[in-house]
């Protein structure tokens, strides 16, 4: 008995060795065979000027709301100037009197500034004292500059002018295609210069040696014909 349930446990281990792998190998899920793409086919010249002509009025719907969009923004951006004109001009009314009175006071303390340098300058007898009056030069300056910011700063910022309306970019018109059946044009030859007729170029001076070589012939030309008649005439 015992023999046996060694056997039967021996037999179960031998037929689960052999039926794993087999079991593995079912459970695997097979690669994806890639199939070749086909090739694409190139469109015919009617089916390019059939999608040109779809893209061309989606170009102009397009192009119709861009301009809609963008004199919105220009009109919005106009009344937007107009309101801070106005508003500009209020607070320069308002505050031009005291901002001169402000320049006046802080050109005034520096002129006082300086003069007083110059004369602490002059009857300086020694470098400390004029160390001493350049430092109160500076300090008078910088107090004035100070007092003249704050007072400015009392008087609340002025306005500001409106950002200009950032548009978006401009549709792009598509491209017509072109037909490869269509004659190309051919260009016209050109005429020869007639010189001395109307509307043509008038006619190239000739070089001085051809010139001379040409009075000669014309005039041995005329010599012959000349002795030609003579002869006759004898």
């Amino acid at each position: 008995m015992r023999f046996k349930g060694v056997l039967s446990i021996s037999l179960a281990l031998l037929i689960t060795t052999f039926a794993s792998p087999a079991f593995a190998q079912s459970n695997q899920t097979p690669a994806p065979t890639i199939s070749p793409s086909p090739s694409a086919t190139p469109q015919s010249y009617q089916q390019q000027l059939d999608a040109y002509k779809i893209k061309l009025e989606e170009f102009k719907v397009a192009l119709e709301k861009w301009n809609v969009v963008r004199k919105n923004a220009e009109y919005a951006f106009r009344a937007e100037m107009d309101k801070f004109k106005i508003a500009r001009d209020a607070w320069d009314e308002a505050n031009g009197e005291l901002i001169e009175e402000i320049n006046e006071d802080f050109k005034s303390d520096i002129n006082k500034a300086r003069s007083d340098f110059r004369t602490a300058w002059a009857n300086a007898k020694s470098t400390e004292v004029k160390v001493a009056a350049r430092n109160s030069l500076n300090a008078a300056t910088l107090a004035a500059t100070t007092a003249r910011q704050v007072a400015l700063e009392a008087l609340g910022e002025p306005p500001t002018p409106p950002a200009r309306p950032v548009i978006p970019p401009r549709p792009l018109e598509p491209i017509k295609p072109i037909d490869p059946n269509a004659p190309r044009a051919t260009k016209r030859p050109k005429a020869p210069d007639q010189p001395g007729q109307p509307g043509q170029p008038a006619p190239r001076p000739m070089k001085p040696e051809k010139q001379k070589s040409k009075d000669a012939q014309a005039r041995e030309s005329e010599q012959s014909n000349t002795n030609t008649a003579l002869n006759t005439s004898a």
